[in-house]
């Protein structure tokens, strides 16, 4: 089906509160810094524009690819020949009252969990570093060191695919092991958190800690997706990669990290398609040496090979 963006850009303009723009490119709007342009991008401002942009996507037939803080995925070179929805700065911000905080989707994950423990609010200060926003963070039940975000969620709202409204508690979303099945087709607006009164003093000496931790063991020089891949069952994704020969190993401006095998860095003119090679190489290598099927974190947006 051949699509008039432009005329379906300029419908979507005409929604209030919305930033709409043709061949965007997304690489500025993802850690990786790597990324192609979107057809059309769209950012409202609130949760009800939202629902309008959704209406009029779907409508359209076109595909539609959410784009939070963009932590953990990777853009192809030639982009998304689709819609872009951000979900990020433009729909972010929290109330905090008591222990229960009202959080907007786009807001990034490390300033709620500096507010939340400036608060004296305990459950999340253990996932302090993690990057990305909240809304990605509830899709893939983020977590660290014990702590996941499903134990601090009460309930979510926003909408399916097809611009109907929804709302579920923690008892009706399957959280799971860095995944949520049934958020795949869900467009979160917002969440409800409650949290536990601790003192302010010991959380910030465990957030502290958290984060020294991760400084130490983690490469934060260069911009990478994190995790490129899920933990497998009795064993750790960077270990096999390390014993398999691979830590610092490049294909262009990509590389193994060597300081921790589990993430890969752009050096600073990696493309798309160098990041995905050495994927590719990683994966065969360790199905090869260990036998086991190695599982991605990461997100691929876009054609590939």
């Amino acid at each position: 089906m051949k699509v008039d963006f432009a005329k379906l850009a300029a419908k979507l303009a005409n929604i209030s509160d919305c930033d709409v723009k043709t061949n965007q490119v997304l690489a500025p709007y993802t850690a990786y810094g790597i990324g192609g342009p979107t057809a059309v991008w769209v950012a409202p401002e609130t949760e009800e524009g939202i629902g309008s942009v959704l209406e009029t996507i779907y409508a359209s037939g076109v595909p539609l690819f959410i784009l939070g803080r963009g932590s953990n995925l990777l853009v192809a070179d030639r982009g998304w020949q689709g819609v872009t929805l951000y979900v990020g700065e433009n729909l972010s911000g929290w109330k905090i009252q008591d222990r229960d905080a009202r959080v907007l989707a786009g807001t990034l994950l490390t300033d709620l969990i500096t507010a939340t423990v400036e608060n004296g609010l305990g459950g999340m200060e253990l996932m302090a570093g993690i990057p990305g926003g909240v809304g990605g963070a509830l899709r893939m039940n983020a977590g660290a060191f014990g702590q996941e975000i499903e134990s601090v969620t009460v309930s979510l709202r926003g909408f399916l695919f097809d611009a109907s409204p929804f709302e579920a508690s923690r008892k009706e979303i399957d959280f799971a092991y860095r995944c949520v099945p049934s958020l795949e087709q869900v467009v979160i607006t917002s969440v409800h958190l409650r949290f536990n009164s601790e003192n302010v003093a010991v959380l910030k000496e465990r957030m502290n800690d958290i984060l020294a931790l991760r400084a130490k063991k983690q490469p934060l020089a260069y911009p990478s997706c994190g995790s490129v891949f899920k933990r497998p069952p009795g064993y750790y994704a960077g270990a096999l990669i390390e014993e398999a020969g691979l830590k610092g190993e490049k294909i262009g401006g990509a590389k193994v990290s060597e300081k921790h095998a589990g993430f890969i860095l752009n050096l600073g003119n990696a493309k798309a398609a160098d990041v995905y090679a050495l994927i590719r190489r990683i994966e065969d290598r360790v199905l090869q040496r260990f036998g086991v099927q190695l599982e991605r974190e990461v997100k691929l947006i876009g054609e590939f090979e």
